[in-house]
């Protein structure tokens, strides 16, 4: 069940879709039924090599019942987006935020929803030479919202960067384009970053054909034959198997030809490789993270298939209690 709590003129409201009463144990509050329709967030990775994972967020539509005694509705709300389905200590937090005004008439308000901003800035001709690991960290914890970065599942000898930055850049856009470069995704939760390398998995599960939902759809993207980018005029190259493909540059993050390529290299076999998309149920606790190994079968093929897919963009629908994955891997018969 959705839980949204917003605070209109500082007083925290407590609603949902249905309307879900206290029992004294499972819930504590009595979320009475205010939302009229909410998008699906989604959270979803930069490009398909990795880089910073931002939440996507569309619009949540209220009643009027929700506003009275505060008409006309408050241009900006405080809110926060839960899911859970036993109790309120143990739910998943989707989003927390602010909504912002869209519309409103007699019979709806709809505000559309902001995630945190993240404006802390590197300064021109800053020198980076040192592990990924190293480098991100440093580059995420000057951000004030984040205290943490952790790197359990970043690459197990983390690789070296070498870069000098031209101009004043986000720290944030700069974290994710280093990330990227070295096949690696960024995602935050409360005030911890999470470094995950794309090779890697950030845990894993295996599904029985009961534990999803409808007709997976397998998904193959248009190859890229050649991989190229540039440093110090000098041009480095990664070619894949595809010469009908095409051709892609990237903005390299070292000065040396054999890490350049190894990089590219790896981005070439993440950006060609196949991908799957699927729907799960959502169950508070086991909501699956990017980066994470989830195999399937699929049986109602004119053959069988076995699929494993490290999950890259998490679609959370609350009108029909499933994640909708999507993400890379290996699909074989």
């Amino acid at each position: 069940m959705l839980l949204c709590e917003i605070t209109i003129n500082a007083v925290v409201f407590y609603v949902s879709i249905d309307g879900i009463q206290s029992d004294g144990s499972l819930l504590t509050h009595n979320w009475k039924p205010r939302i009229i329709g909410i998008d699906a967030p989604q959270l979803n990775i930069p490009c398909t090599h990795g880089g910073y994972a931002q939440m996507a967020f569309g619009s949540i539509s209220f009643t009027p019942e929700l506003f009275s005694g505060d008409w006309p509705p408050p241009v900006s709300c405080p809110i926060g987006l839960y899911y859970t389905d036993t109790t309120e200590a143990v739910r998943e937090t989707i989003f927390e935020g602010t909504a912002h005004l869209s519309t409103y008439n007699r019979e709806s308000i709809t505000y559309s929803l902001y995630g945190p901003s993240y404006d802390e800035t590197i300064a021109d001709a800053t020198a980076y030479n040192n592990t990924l690991n190293v480098i991100l960290t440093t580059i995420l914890t000057s951000i004030a919202e984040i205290t943490t970065v952790n790197t359990t599942y970043a690459r197990v000898t983390s690789p070296n960067v070498i870069h000098t930055t031209a101009g004043v850049q986000l720290a944030i856009d700069l974290a994710s384009n280093i990330a990227a470069f070295y096949s690696h995704l960024i995602y935050v939760i409360g005030d911890t970053a999470y470094l995950v390398d794309m090779k890697r998995d950030n845990g894993s599960r295996t599904l029985t054909e009961f534990k999803f939902y409808a007709t997976p759809k397998y998904i193959y993207n248009p190859p890229i034959a050649l991989l190229k980018c540039t440093y110090d005029v000098s041009e480095y190259q990664a070619a894949s198997s595809y010469a009908y493909g095409s051709t892609e540059s990237v903005s390299p993050y070292h000065t040396t030809e054999a890490n350049i390529e190894a990089a590219l290299a790896d981005i070439v076999a993440i950006a060609n490789a196949p991908r799957a998309s699927f729907d799960m149920p959502m169950i508070a606790g086991n909501f699956p993270k990017l980066g994470e190994k989830i195999t399937f079968p699929d049986t109602s093929n004119v053959e069988d298939l076995s699929t494993y897919i490290r999950a890259r963009k998490l679609s959370y629908d609350f009108i029909n209690d499933c994640i909708t994955i999507e993400g890379d891997g290996v699909i074989a018969a």
